[in-house]
């Protein structure tokens, strides 16, 4: 299989790539530091790599050259974004995050679909959040961007069925992961290593969500039962 994945020279999009390298698949890679990128094709030389930040201009014009060097795409996993605990409510912090979850993933994945409805079949994956189901404080524009990108391609679902358009769709659920955007240890802390294994086995199964891991369900569950006067007098 042909995968592309965005972002993926550290955390989840990177041990994600790995996992899916070893296993045979053919790999396209973004990301917008260049050490990262060489050091992954040092220890992975059949993987495409493609320096990218995808709130640039050129965006699109990247990808479209990462997919000719591929020799095509099957399956296109969203893993850029960004996001940080931002009490002070600044401005500029809240943009970068909407600019790069928002616009850089819209951009994407409006290519996408239309990409692979042309194609006539494809799978189109994003890593959203636990932290889209509810507000969070500290980081509004974390929380509602990753609700966006579940909300965006939930939509995309549909459009593609009533359209009849075979594509399948990953929405990804991880709860708290040990990667460089965590900044501090928090309980139910899952590994990098047991959080990508799972990733890798629901993309490759297309499942629709995938949760990482299976006490996220329910505690998302619990979190969108919570009534919203018990909910902001919490964390």
């Amino acid at each position: 299989m042909k995968i592309i994945i965005i972002g993926a020279t550290s955390g989840l999009g990177r041990g994600t790539a790995e996992i899916l390298a070893k296993k045979g698949h053919s790999l396209g890679i973004t990301g917008r530091r260049t050490e990262m990128l060489e050091e992954i094709t040092s220890r992975f030389p059949h993987i495409k790599t493609a320096k990218m930040d995808v709130i640039q201009e050129d965006t699109i014009s990247v990808l479209e050259n990462l997919i000719q060097e591929l020799g095509g795409m099957d399956m296109l996993l969203f893993s850029s974004g960004i996001g940080e605990v931002n009490l002070n409510i600044d401005y500029e912090n809240e943009n970068r995050t909407n600019k790069t979850n928002v616009d850089g993933f819209t951009k994407i994945a409006c290519f996408v679909y239309h990409y692979f409805k042309n194609q006539g079949y494809g799978h189109f994956a994003v890593i959203s959040s636990v932290a889209g189901f509810r507000g969070m404080r500290g980081a509004p524009s974390y929380c509602a961007t990753k609700g966006y990108q579940r909300l965006f391609t939930e939509s995309l679902a549909q459009t593609a069925h009533h359209e009849k358009v075979n594509i399948k769709f990953t929405t990804i659920i991880p709860g708290f992961v040990d990667t460089d955007l965590l900044k501090e240890k928090y309980p139910l802390t899952l590994s990098l290593t047991k959080a990508v294994k799972i990733i890798a086995r629901g993309l490759l199964k297309q499942k629709r969500y995938v949760y990482v891991d299976g006490k996220w369900r329910f505690i998302v569950f619990c979190m969108r039962l919570m009534p919203n006067w018990f909910w902001e007098r919490m964390l």
